[in-house]
């Protein structure tokens, strides 16, 4: 794998300020192939140097940035050829369509009942325990928690203080604001888009909290008229897991430099933790104005218990301590604090939330 260019570099080789780069990734293009969670500063893959040098042509063209960034999925001749014939009715053209596509979009709205399996049948047993603690290194916390039934959350916050901070409680404070009733995989999406936009914006209005961002994993218990569902969105490498009948499954999958690499089989599963790699993030709120979060359903058969965590648990302590954890300690909120603490034991330099949810029929 190449190796990633600090912004700095990538600015001096792209002949694009920070400032333009910033600029570019609000409407997707040249968005961070990294970013770093300590300092929230952010790198570039080198192959995104071709890709900046052209829109920096397409710029001196006119082109407008929304219209690069569509070229950019599908670049060839034709379009360079239509941009300098028609630009102007193109342009019409897409106002036109997007306006049917808004139509259409309000007729589906209104007339898609809700969906079955999404709220009636026999509800289900909810009980959370949590725990927080700040580590050994750390000055502040910049990991935050949000229990809210049905609605939990964790975030990991990117930067140094106090942006990580604000991140983090703004990602859950819109999260839980924007979560509409009844509950729905769709909605707690959409609440987390919200998240990522809020925060966009905030570092846009506030210079002293440039480059600021958070991770996202969130989990909503959806009652259905057959089953239990869980909704599941992350953004980011904090997760969520899986206790049921003695078995811990990962829900998430981690948005890292360390998880791409595994991937592709370039790094062994085993090795991720003690990786250079492993706190380089390739997708986080904050990073760009549209953050879209990785969505499942998972069902629930009978009881079961969640795990959402930040990595300063899963990056300290591994899945067979945490479902030794997960097994023996009964209360939710205890197990919550006993991870915490496995954490702090197996090193803890790093801030750590936890919540652990027991799902029960009743």
């Amino acid at each position: 794998m190449d190796e990633l260019l600090a912004i700095g570099e990538f600015s001096a080789r792209s002949g694009l300020s920070a400032k333009v780069l910033r600029s570019y990734a609000a409407v997707g293009l040249l968005v961070p192939a990294a970013v770093d969670p300590w300092s929230g500063y952010r790198y570039y893959a080198p192959g995104q140097l071709a890709e900046a040098r052209l829109i920096l042509l397409l710029r001196q063209a006119e082109v407008p940035l929304r219209d690069i960034a569509a070229f950019l999925q599908d670049p060839g001749p034709d379009q360079l050829r239509r941009w300098g014939q028609d630009l102007d009715l193109e342009v019409a053209s897409r106002r036109r369509a997007l306006d049917e596509a808004r139509a259409l979009l309000g007729q589906l709205t209104t007339s898609v009942d809700n969906p079955a399996g999404q709220n009636g049948g026999k509800p289900m047993k909810v009980t959370p325990g949590s725990a927080v603690d700040r580590g050994k290194v750390r000055p502040t916390n910049q990991d935050a928690l949000l229990v809210s039934p049905p609605l939990f959350a964790v975030a990991d916050g990117l930067g140094e203080a106090p942006r990580g901070e604000v991140a983090s409680r703004l990602a859950l404070d819109t999260l839980n604001a924007r979560f509409t009733t009844p509950p729905s995989a769709e909605a707690l999406a959409d609440a987390a888009r919200e998240a990522a936009r809020a925060i966009w914006q905030r570092a846009d209005a506030e210079p002293s909290l440039e480059g600021m961002g958070t991770t996202l994993t969130a989990v909503a218990v959806l009652d259905g008229a057959e089953q239990t569902r869980l909704a599941v969105v992350n953004v980011g490498d904090s997760r969520a897991y899986l206790f049921r009948e003695g078995q811990l499954s990962q829900l998430t999958r981690d948005h890292s430099v360390i998880q791409g690499l595994i991937d592709a089989g370039e790094v062994p599963p085993e090795q991720w933790r003690t990786h250079p790699k492993r706190a380089l993030l390739t997708r986080a709120l904050g990073m760009a104005p549209v953050v879209e979060p990785d969505i499942s359903l998972p069902a629930l058969a009978g009881s079961a218990r969640v795990l959402l965590c930040t990595d300063g648990l899963t990056a300290q302590v591994d899945g067979t301590q945490l479902a030794a954890v997960l097994s023996a300690v009964t209360d939710p909120e205890q197990a919550a604090a006993e991870l915490v603490q496995l954490a702090g034991r197996h090193g803890g330099d790093d801030n750590t939330a936890v919540i652990v949810i027991d799902i029960t029929p009743t």
